[in-house]
C-alpha cells in the first residue's frame, strides 16, 4: 500500500530520527474501527494509547516499554496486543512495517 507521512511529533522523538508513515486501508463510518499499514524508521519515541490496537510485525524489529517498566520486543511475524491507557516506549531497531487493527471508544482521525 502506498503510505502518507503521519510524522511523530518532536516533543515525543527520544532518540534518532524516527520517520514514520502509514495509510487507513479501511476504517468504519463512526471511525472507531480501524485497519491499515504503518512505517518507521529506526529511533525511538514514546506514544499514548487512547485505542486498542492489534498489531502484526511485518518487517523489522521493535521494543516497547510500558508504564509499568516492562518490555518485549518484536520482530517480523510477531502478532501482539495493547490496550488504550497504555504509556510506551518505542525503540525501532531494525525499520519495521506493521499492519494494524485499532478499536476506539471515539473516533479516530489521523
Amino acid at each position: 500500500a502506498d503510505v502518507d507521512p503521519w510524522p511523530i511529533p518532536d516533543e515525543l522523538i527520544t532518540a534518532g530520527n524516527p520517520e514514520a508513515a502509514g495509510r487507513f486501508l479501511w476504517q468504519s463510518e463512526d471511525k472507531r474501527l480501524g485497519n491499515g499499514v504503518w512505517i518507521c524508521t529506526p529511533g525511538s519515541f514514546t506514544w499514548e494509547y487512547t485505542w486498542d490496537e492489534t498489531i502484526y510485525l511485518l518487517e523489522g524489529e521493535v521494543t516497547i516499554a510500558n508504564q509499568n517498566g516492562n518490555s518485549n520486543t518484536y520482530s517480523a511475524g510477531d502478532l501482539f496486543f495493547v490496550p488504550a491507557g497504555t504509556s510506551s516506549s518505542w525503540y525501532v531497531t531494525k525499520a519495521a512495517r506493521k499492519v494494524f487493527h485499532l478499536r476506539s471508544d471515539t473516533p479516530v482521525e489521523l
